[in-house]
């Protein structure tokens, strides 16, 4: 399992939705545009995917940013509180 960081900027409203939506069944929305998700190799795989599918590459970006091990314990978080889906949580 790794842990990532998924931000997007999507210039179209639908687009941004359908992105916000798939991302939603992988993990935690803890900002405007920006996702917390742990992924398997093969759920990274078929989010890419699915993002790909949903995006116009010319006008839209998501961004993975991947967490070491050694530092996905070490994240400060200031202001409010964001109950995090984590491994083996079922996100309906």
């Amino acid at each position: 399992m790794e842990h990532y960081v998924v931000t997007y900027d999507i210039a179209d409203d639908k687009r941004r939705m359908k992105v916000f939506k798939t991302l939603k069944d992988y993990g935690t929305h803890v900002q405007e545009s920006v996702f917390e998700v742990v992924l398997t190799t093969e759920d990274y795989v078929a989010l890419r995917h699915k993002l790909l599918r949903r995006i116009h590459r010319d006008e839209d970006s998501v961004i993975f940013y991947r967490q070491c091990r050694a530092c996905e314990n070490d994240v400060e978080r200031l202001g409010r509180k964001v109950e995090l889906v984590g491994i083996g949580d079922i996100v309906l």
